[in-house]
């Protein structure tokens, strides 16, 4: 073989090994040789790569001739990745550094409250719910009146602001709400020695003379290397979806009402955790550009039990019991020389009005509300849609003594 033959037959061989090993990657192997030798090509053209990268994950998955195999897998994926890289996360995320002292607290209440009694602690040294079902912080914390009306937050803010920096603290941007120029709250947050300070000055109306209140608190900032353990937690997690999916495509591939409903399940299960995700993901980037999350939880709250973030994922978790039960009721089938894997099938009205009415009466219960159920249904109503135009049957891979026509990309018929 000559050395630009050579040359040829490696480029193809790798671009044919991202079909899985067997007779199906040989042969497509065989076939991209000679069009490329009919063609006079040393290197696969741009459409036979995209073609081959098209078609390849559906026959890793098993669904060679399935459409929906492939968002279905890609669903699962993301949905592991963001459990495990919040697992990741947490488990980085969770440290025993000490929280200041009293006598430190009384120092950061000198350059921040000034005259204002020894205000009582509250302290939590690990991260709790509060009363809203929100996961926080772990905190030290205290409220005090204000002792004279202030008239003007933005000035009285600004000496604050002065003596922490003045002290070691790095200022971060201020938030408030109100009017630009008339505030009724301004927030101050600043960091230094792997604390964070929340300096919160509130009127109680736009009157000054009404009064108002301080909230300070200090909490523990992020360690350095949760960043990192939060993504690579979410690579190894995406990793393992897709094997799972292909895992559980196999399994059902001879099941086509379990394939079905699997399929949708998953779906609906990422659009319902999606709100979440999203905001997870918010909270993430803030913390890779400030060091620190700007939320009153950590990036993980949602792990912690009793907080909000498990009620909105309670659709999500009965897909994931009724999936888990549809597999185990799969009965693995035992394939014969001419089985092939069939591809996702159409699932019928009353399969998707049974699976949105479990999906309907968990979150309804759980939250208390129908707000995401609109959500949900419009979802519904997009994915079955989607679903029936995407489903029509399939060219399937043929019998190689059948002569039927094949779906592998670079063959023709």
């Amino acid at each position: 073989m000559s050395e630009t033959r050579s040359a040829t037959h490696r480029r193809y061989r790798l671009l044919a090994r991202a079909y899985p090993p067997g007779p199906r990657r040989a042969e497509l192997l065989d076939t991209m040789l000679l069009a490329a030798e009919d063609a006079g090509r040393r290197r696969p053209a741009v459409r036979e790569i995209l073609d081959v990268l098209r078609h390849a994950p559906r026959a890793r998955l098993g669904r060679p001739g399935s459409r929906a195999v492939v968002p279905v897998a890609v669903v699962v994926a993301l949905l592991s990745g963001f459990m495990t890289a919040s697992l990741a996360a947490r488990l980085v995320g969770e440290t025993d550094r000490q929280l200041p002292t009293t006598t430190e607290m009384a120092g950061i209440a000198d350059l921040v409250t000034p005259g204002v009694a020894a205000p009582a602690l509250e302290r939590h040294d690990r991260v709790f719910v509060n009363g809203n079902g929100e996961a926080q912080f772990s905190q030290v914390r205290y409220q005090a009146d204000h002792v004279a009306p202030i008239p003007d937050l933005r000035s009285y803010d600004a000496e604050v602001a002065g003596r922490l920096t003045a002290a070691g603290w790095r200022l971060e941007p201020t938030s408030f709400a109100g009017h630009t120029d008339l505030r009724t709250a301004e927030t101050l947050t600043a960091v230094k020695d792997g604390w964070v300070l929340t300096f919160a000055n509130n009127n109680h109306s736009l009157e000054p003379a009404d009064g108002g209140w301080f909230e300070v608190s200090v909490r523990r900032a992020e360690p350095a290397s949760l960043p990192a353990a939060f993504a690579a937690g979410g690579l190894l997690g995406t990793a393992i979806g897709w094997l799972l999916a292909g895992w559980a495509s196999r399994r059902s591939e001879h099941h086509p009402a379990a394939s079905g409903l699997l399929a949708l399940l998953a779906v609906l299960a990422g659009g319902n955790a999606a709100f979440l995700i999203v905001h997870v993901v918010r909270d993430y980037i803030a913390v890779v550009d400030r060091g620190f999350a700007t939320h009153e939880g950590p990036i993980w709250s949602w792990m912690v039990l009793g907080d909000e973030g498990q009620l909105l994922l309670a659709p999500t978790m009965l897909a994931a019991v009724v999936a888990a039960v549809i597999l185990a009721l799969c009965r693995p089938h035992r394939a014969r020389p001419s089985s092939r894997p069939s591809p996702v099938p159409r699932v019928s009205k009353p399969i998707v009005l049974a699976t949105f009415g479990l999906l309907a009466i968990s979150t309804v219960a759980c939250t208390g509300f129908g707000r995401e159920l609109v959500v949900i249904a419009v979802l519904m109503a997009i994915v079955w849609a989607v679903h029936l135009g995407r489903t029509r049957p399939a060219a399937v891979p043929p019998d190689p003594q059948s002569g039927a026509p094949d779906d592998r990309p670079g063959i023709t018929n």
